[in-house]
């Protein structure tokens, strides 16, 4: 039989947080698919100390391994939220018994923090213990894109073992299709909004506008061309979205994508990009970004060395040329709203 690694979240703090709603439209595709929930049912370690925690999600993780038999497959959404450092000896362990265990990256750390010389040895140390030994243990991974899929391969994981998603799927249980979109409406920003992920927000350039949807933002400090409407469940926000382009942009600078979040673009895919597609929005992305292949692959946005580019950038658009991103866009959207994405990959990672 399939399974899926059910982890539940101890808090629901994060409800308005676009991290759940990934973790949750994964659960739902899969469950479609003819997956069964494996529940991994933990106390609240947060609590404990260090190493009672790790003892608790340990046993736990493996009496949950413990109801598997030969022959059965398991998806675990990686990372782990409970993950221990004894989770790889726990995954070996059940593939001694015949059973497959499968991973779909949400984060890497290790990608996160490409430049591994600045972090603290400890913290490499623990990167290596969760993360590096448990993807090596994994019969096969879903990787975001071709460029995560190349640096995995470099760190040592079997090329046939790993399959590119392309990009996170994004499911809108009432969509409403945009119809009246133009060219010159403003860039659409959702998500974290705070200074340490966003703090472009506060130096952009005067045009063009920016309609703003997350939590974290400083509305004192609001440039004249930015419009804030809050923050909105994920469910609830695509109908919210008002605007002629969606835009995946991290870090302090408007000139370029800098600093952890925004270095981190050349390896993940935002999640953002699939609520902007499913929504109907093409999308503008740094060139540099892991992402740029897919968009401009698939004709669904734009790609930008930095947003004082983009005014320009839009103006030489013709009409012709927009309405094409916008058919391309939707295109891809509804795909995104299918779970398409996802299927695919797991057909392909487990044929």
């Amino acid at each position: 039989m399939k399974y899926y690694f059910k982890e539940e979240f101890l808090h629901d703090v994060n409800a308005k947080n676009a991290g759940n709603k990934a973790r949750n439209d994964v659960e739902s595709i899969v469950k479609e698919e003819g997956y069964h929930p494996l529940v991994l049912s933990v106390d609240n370690w947060y609590q404990m100390s260090t190493l009672a925690a790790q003892r608790h999600k340990a046993k736990a993780f493996g009496q949950a391994l413990d109801q598997l038999k030969q022959g059965d497959e398991l998806l675990i959404q990686f990372p782990m939220l409970h993950h221990s450092f004894f989770s790889t000896h726990l995954v070996k362990k059940a593939q001694k018994r015949g059973i497959k265990v499968y991973l779909l990256i949400h984060d890497l750390e290790v990608l996160r923090h490409a430049n591994m010389t600045s972090l603290p040895l400890k913290h490499r140390i623990r990167m290596y213990l969760q993360e590096a030994s448990f993807l090596k243990a994994a019969d096969g991974i879903i990787a975001h894109n071709p460029v995560m899929k190349s640096v995995l391969v470099k760190k040592g994981i079997a090329e046939d073992k790993v399959i590119s998603l392309e990009i996170f799927d994004y499911l809108i249980p009432k969509f409403q299709e945009k119809t009246t979109l133009t060219k010159d409406r403003p860039i659409i920003v959702a998500g974290n909004l705070a200074k340490e992920k966003a703090g472009y927000l506060y130096v952009l350039p005067e045009t063009p506008s920016y309609n703003l949807y997350g939590v974290g933002f400083d509305k004192n400090r609001a440039l004249e061309n930015e419009a804030y409407f809050g923050s909105f469940l994920p469910d609830e926000l695509p109908s919210a979205l008002e605007g002629g382009f969606g835009l995946v942009w991290d870090g302090d600078s408007a000139e370029t994508c800098s600093g952890v979040f925004g270095e981190y673009l050349r390896y993940n895919n935002s999640h953002k990009a699939s609520l902007y597609l499913a929504s109907g929005f093409p999308l503008v992305v740094w060139k540099q970004s892991a992402l740029s292949h897919f968009v401009l692959e698939k004709g669904c946005g734009i790609a930008v060395e930095s947003l004082h580019d983009l005014k320009n950038t839009i103006e030489n658009l013709s009409d012709a040329d927009y309405q094409e991103l916008i058919a391309n866009a939707k295109n891809i959207g509804k795909k995104i709203r299918d779970g398409f994405y996802l299927t695919s990959a797991l057909k392909q990672l487990t044929k």
